[in-house]
């Protein structure tokens, strides 16, 4: 699988309901923005090529990607839709920032609400270029260093 490692399309996160034990409203709304649907389809065509060498059948048993029977650019979008999957590291759903969309404050304290932070990578304003681990981690470090007072 190929994966846009900065993706363009916004998903939204909303409250299905006034109960705070109610599940969210989770839209990911992958592959929306079509720069992000060309890089999927890229990817799997180039996915396709690389293995399709003579030098690697001999390595692989049961191949993933689209046969020849995928050919126009319609049926890689189309593949793309259905298989394409992310690299399981959202972020941004609670997005720090100055503007009305952003959910905390550099301060990492929640717009309207007194005494609560977010202090992981929902905060993050976007997706960066690789593991969201150790960001994630140094957030949190902030976060106890804003509310110990130490920043």
């Amino acid at each position: 699988n190929s994966y846009t490692v900065r993706p363009k399309s916004r998903g939204s996160v909303t409250l299905r309901s006034s109960n705070p034990a109610a599940q969210p409203l989770v839209d990911p709304n992958f592959l929306a923005d079509p720069d992000d649907l060309r890089v999927s389809v890229e990817g799997v065509k180039l996915s396709r090529e690389i293995f399709s060498q003579p030098s690697l059948q001999k390595h692989i048993r049961t191949l993933r990607f689209p046969d020849e029977t995928v050919r126009t650019q319609a049926e890689y979008e189309g593949y793309a839709r259905q298989y394409g999957r992310t690299s399981y590291h959202p972020v941004s759903t609670c997005r720090m920032g100055q503007d009305d969309l952003a959910v905390v404050d550099p301060m990492l304290r929640v717009r309207g609400v007194d005494g609560l932070r977010i202090c992981d990578s929902s905060v993050m304003p976007s997706l960066i270029g690789s593991n969201t681990n150790a960001p994630t981690i140094m957030i949190g470090e902030k976060a106890a260093d804003l509310i110990r007072g130490n920043h």
